[in-house]
Parts: structure tokens; sequence; C-alpha cells
């Protein structure tokens, strides 16, 4: 599916932190919705307006788009997958080594 107008930036794990943390939808540069932990909030200031799309311009900087964006999620994906695999001998005993072997005294 192709979507001309949706770039997907990834912001990668060790990316300076330049912004607080948070969701906001900018609306035609009108108005910003923005999700705090305890309600939704509608900013129409411009002047506030315009703090968001200073943020927004940020995140864009930061964010890796294109094959460095896949090979980011790749990278994620092939990590998480890692380690959900049982180890390929099986569960160790950690008991048993340096035990003597039998014969051994």
């Amino acid at each position: 599916m192709t979507l001309p107008r949706v770039v997907l930036g990834v912001i990668p794990l060790d990316a300076a932190y330049r912004i607080p943390e948070m969701n906001f939808t900018i609306f035609d540069r009108k108005m910003v919705q923005a999700e705090t932990i305890t309600a939704q909030l509608t900013v129409t200031q411009p002047r506030e307006v315009v703090l968001y799309e200073k943020a927004f311009t940020a995140l864009i900087e930061q964010a890796a788009i294109g094959t460095t964006a896949r090979e980011l999620i790749r990278t994620a994906m092939d990590r998480y997958m890692a380690s959900q695999r049982p180890h390929p001998i099986g569960p160790v005993d950690v008991g048993q080594r340096g035990a003597p072997a039998a014969g051994d005294s």
C-alpha cells in the first residue's frame, strides 16, 4: 500500500532527549490536541501551537526514515525474536558444573 502523504519515522533508542514524551496531533496549524496522563488538551492559541510545531520539527530531525528506519525496525524485531528462542542445547543445570565426573575422586 502506498500512502504518498504519510512518512513513517523511527526515533532511535539512543537519540538524545530533546523534548518531553507525550502524544499530540497538530490539525492544520490551527489546533493541537495533546494527551496527558489525566486529560486531553485542545490548544488553539497560535503562540502555543507554534511550540508544538517546534517540538514536531525536533522529532522529525531525530527520526530515521526509509531504509534506515526499516533497518532499525528489523534489528528490533530480530533482537526480540532471539530473546524468545529456547537455548539450542536446552536448559543448563548450573548445579552440575564442576561436579566430579564418574570415577573421579
